[in-house]
């Protein structure tokens, strides 16, 4: 149970660092849509977990079975092989060899599963921490948008005010 809590408590904080980390990494007028796009990952994410790690599990499970049945000389398992693989509260069912088998095969699954699951883990830790440690900076581009901006806003004042708009000029001047 302690186990459990305690990787419960991991996944949280990571979950939580990997957003704090993205919102730093972007510009704040994009924040919504970075939160948007996390959320809709997250949602996926059982999805996705699920379909993969079954995937993994099922081929390690019936590898695991077959090698298991050829190394005891049972060749003709298919059907139990099959059934194994939907039921696994037929392992408590079977006797001897094949109850030894099976329940190889089980733990060889959970093995291949639980390492998979770990390379993605260390995998995905790779690729956040390669996506940098810097906030966004400002360019000269986004400067000159801003200056561009602030231009069009005098603008629109001088016009409000009823006064004759006069040619925007590049520099600062102190009149």
């Amino acid at each position: 149970m302690l186990c459990v809590l305690v990787n419960g408590f991991t996944v949280g904080a990571a979950m939580n660092y990997t957003l704090a980390h993205v919102l730093h990494l972007t510009l704040p007028e994009t924040h919504f849509i970075v939160t948007a796009l996390i959320a809709t990952f997250r949602g996926f994410a059982g999805s996705f977990g699920s379909a993969v790690g079954g995937g993994i599990f099922g081929r390690a499970l019936s590898a695991s079975l077959r090698d298991g049945f050829k190394q005891r000389g049972m060749h003709d398992e298919g059907d139990l092989i099959r059934r194994l693989m939907g039921s696994p509260a037929l392992v408590s069912m079977l006797k001897g060899a094949e109850k030894e088998v099976a329940v190889q095969g089980y733990l060889d699954a959970i093995k291949a599963l639980w390492l998979a699951a770990a390379g993605m883990a260390t995998l995905t830790i790779f690729i956040q921490a390669a996506t940098g440690w810097r906030g966004p900076k400002k360019g000269a581009d986004e400067e000159g948008v801003e200056a561009e901006e602030a231009l069009e806003e005098e603008a629109v004042v001088v016009q409000e005010a009823g006064l004759p708009a006069a040619e925007p000029s590049r520099g600062h001047s102190n009149q």
